[in-house]
This record gives structure tokens, C-alpha cells and sequence, in this order.
């Protein structure tokens, strides 16, 4: 007689869960409140512009009162001296009359003859430089007072919703033995 073994493992199984996460994000709350009203002052000072023609204006002999007295006094003083140095020269002149020479004559004829005039060609002004400019630039002032914006804004926070993976472990199958006797009697009495 045998004995025969019929044997079935135990079978396990698992069943296992995984739903998505899911995040949902809001829009932030956001205001800005500002015065669109403001203040703008201005300023300014006006240039300058000087011009100084005193000299140009000389140059055509166009002069003030004061400087022609000047210069009249000036010329004045230089003839009285020319005249004195002139009249003390013919002084000498005559004093040498006894060296027999025509000292009168030569003294008529010098004054007798027609002074030499000089003519020339000229411009007037004499030149630019005699014109003095002189410029003072003006200024602007521009000042804005604007009031700043307000803004606030207000997070708000993601929704993260992140649900529990499961797993399920289970028994498929059910372990089991059975003994058979083959090939025999067997006394199941007892």
C-alpha cells in the first residue's frame, strides 16, 4: 500500500488603490487703488543776452558825451604841447639867424604849405571782437508730486487634495493537503 499527497499552495493576491492627486490653484486677490490726481509746479528764469557795442560803436565815432570830453581834452593838451615845442623850435631858428642863413624864408614856406592828407580804406567796426556778447541760459523747473499706487494683493492658497493609496492583500487561493491510501484497505475505524 502507498500513501499519495495531494498538495494546493496557499495563493496570495493584492489589489492595490492609487488615485491622482489633484491640486487646484486659485487666482490671488488683487486690488490697487490709486489717485489719479497730482501736482505739477513749474518754474523758470529767462536768459540773459548782453551785448556790448561800446567799442564798435567808437570805432564809427559814435561816443557819449563824457568820453568825446575825455578825448578832446587829451587832443587839446597834445596841441598845446606841439604847439609849444614848435614855437620854441622857430625861437631856436631865429636865434640862428646871424650864421647867414634865409631862416625866415624857410619858416614862411614850411607854414605856407598845405598839410599832406592821408586817405586809406577801412571798415567800421574794425572787426567783430569789438562786439562782446555774453549769454546767461535760462532754467526750468519741473516737479511732479504723484501720489503712489495702493496695491494689495491677497494669496490665496493652493487646494492639494492627495488621497490615501490603498493595497488589499487577500488569500486567493486556500493552502490544502489531502492523503490517500493507495493500493490497500485501510481500517478507518479507529
Amino acid at each position: 500500500m502507498r500513501i499519495e499527497i495531494d498538495q494546493t499552495m496557499a495563493r496570495l493576491g493584492m489589489s492595490s488603490q492609487r488615485p491622482p492627486m489633484q491640486i487646484e490653484n486659485h487666482d490671488a486677490d488683487m486690488t490697487i487703488d490709486q489717485e489719479l490726481q497730482g501736482n505739477m509746479t513749474m518754474s523758470s528764469t529767462d536768459g540773459q543776452l548782453d551785448i556790448d557795442q561800446t567799442a564798435a560803436f567808437a570805432d564809427a565815432d559814435i561816443k557819449s558825451i563824457l568820453v568825446r570830453n575825455e578825448e578832446y581834452a587829451a587832443r587839446a593838451n597834445q596841441n598845446v604841447m606841439a604847439y609849444v615845442a614848435k614855437t620854441a623850435q622857430e625861437g631856436r631858428q631865429l636865434q640862428a639867424i646871424e650864421q647867414e642863413r634865409n631862416v625866415i624864408a624857410d619858416l614862411a614856406r614850411e607854414k605856407g604849405m598845405l598839410p599832406v592828407q592821408e586817405t586809406g580804406y577801412g571798415t567800421v567796426p574794425t572787426g567783430t571782437e569789438k562786439v562782446r556778447i555774453s549769454y546767461t541760459p535760462g532754467e526750468q523747473q519741473i516737479d511732479f508730486d504723484w501720489p503712489d499706487p495702493v496695491i494689495d494683493v491677497q494669496p490665496n492658497p493652493p487646494e492639494i487634495d492627495i488621497p490615501r493609496w490603498e493595497t488589499s492583500v487577500y488569500l486567493e487561493q486556500q493552502n490544502s493537503i489531502q492523503f490517500r491510501a493507495v493500493g490497500g484497505a485501510v481500517d478507518m475505524r479507529r
